[in-house]
């Protein structure tokens, strides 16, 4: 009887180990706590940034402010991010001859400005919406 006993403390404890590391491993508390006390927006922003990372927030509101739907866009996030256009129902392309591009996470070098910058299609476009490094841009 004491084997017995014995044996299922043992199970017991090692269950409890492999909860511990379950949980530790997922951040199961801390996403209970987010889950509770933010809206799906600011978890969405929080782990994708708003213009950095993948620059959820950015898409959210220019999705908001601007019509869009139906338009071509490039898209660039220039950090190497994966882009969220299926999130948000937008046309990626990847031709330089659309109506809208969008910049994202623009890194500029000794302070050039966006016009001055790599992507040399670029000065057919005019700034139409900016957040920090951002950019919604509008053929001229």
């Amino acid at each position: 009887m004491q084997l017995k006993k014995l044996n299922n403390k043992k199970y017991l404890l090692i269950l409890l180990v492999f909860l511990f590391i379950i949980f530790k491993f997922f951040d199961t508390p801390y996403n209970l706590y987010s889950i509770l006390n933010w809206n799906y927006d600011e978890r969405m922003e929080q782990k994708y940034g708003y213009c950095k990372n993948e620059s959820w927030g950015f898409y959210k509101t220019i999705k908001n402010k601007f019509n869009l739907e139906g338009e071509n866009i490039k898209i660039i996030n220039d950090e190497g991010h994966v882009t969220l256009e299926n999130l948000f129902n937008i046309k990626k392309v990847n031709s330089n001859e659309t109506k809208y591009f969008i910049l994202l996470n623009f890194k500029s070098k000794n302070n050039e400005g966006i016009l001055n910058s790599k992507y040399e299609f670029i000065k057919n476009y005019k700034v139409k919406f900016r957040e920090n490094n951002c950019y919604l841009m509008e053929r001229k």
